[in-house]
């Protein structure tokens, strides 16, 4: 199995001064996707959207889109659907994915998710759930727009437990990393990133309070699965009516 040591992607429900931050960086935020996941990017989202085994006329939303990657990988492995809508509250985020050849960008967040009530046979995000404020809001907004069966994936990252393991990470992604990769994208604003990356996965929830309050929020066959590096999923699907 390939894996990635860390991902960045776009902020739901943060403050606008970290929006502000992924505004300045976004112009070099796929190069950044591109090193920090040491190549594997294209697989973990062809991956995320075959997973769901969807038919191919299937509606999909992307929250938390960036710049529009799963949104993208959807569009190429459901070629029959209507609807495949990339959700960001990034402007600069959302201008990447319109110029990327997503089809339909709206503004929004998990809080708001721009789209109508039973409407989407699926749901994913990655990396952005970290972001929520509220689990339970944003979770309850995801059982609206999802129709009756459909499926939810979330990707995130999820750091070890170990203390050592945390204070190795800390000096790669924060110290170490955040240098090179600023050198290496030839932006400050990465560096910048990089180093509020390990602040936001480092004071994420734990993947068990994560899947209780999906439960509590009314999802079925609710777990979270190990995928490799830092990299994890939270997989749920709202009951048939």
């Amino acid at each position: 199995m390939k894996e990635s040591m860390a991902v960045i992607e776009s902020p739901l429900g943060a403050d606008p001064e970290v929006r502000r931050l992924y505004d300045r960086a976004a112009n070099r935020y796929d190069r950044l996707n591109n090193l920090m996941s040491f190549g594997t990017s294209n697989w973990y989202r062809r991956r995320t959207i075959l997973s769901l085994e969807l038919p191919t006329d299937a509606s999909l939303v992307d929250v938390g889109s960036g710049t529009g990657s799963l949104a993208l990988a959807a569009q190429r492995f459901l070629p029959d659907s209507s609807a495949i809508i990339a959700v960001d509250p990034s402007p600069e985020m959302r201008a990447l994915a319109s110029r990327a050849g997503v089809r339909d960008v709206r503004d929004g967040s998990f809080a708001s998710i721009p789209v109508g009530d039973a409407s989407m046979d699926a749901m994913v995000s990655g990396f952005a759930i970290r972001y929520v404020e509220d689990l339970s809001e944003a979770f309850a907004e995801a059982c609206r727009v999802l129709r009756p069966g459909g499926r939810l994936v979330l990707l995130e990252m999820v750091i070890p437990r170990s203390p050592a393991k945390q204070r190795l990470l800390r000096f790669l992604i924060r110290g170490l990393g955040a240098h090179v990769c600023s050198l290496a994208c030839g932006s400050r604003a990465i560096g910048e990133l990089m180093r509020h990356f390990w602040d936001s996965i480092s004071s994420f929830e734990s993947p068990e309070l994560v899947v209780e309050s999906l439960k509590k929020s009314g999802f079925l066959d609710v777990e979270y699965r190990y995928v490799g590096g830092l990299l994890g999923e939270f997989r749920a699907r709202v009951p048939v009516e």
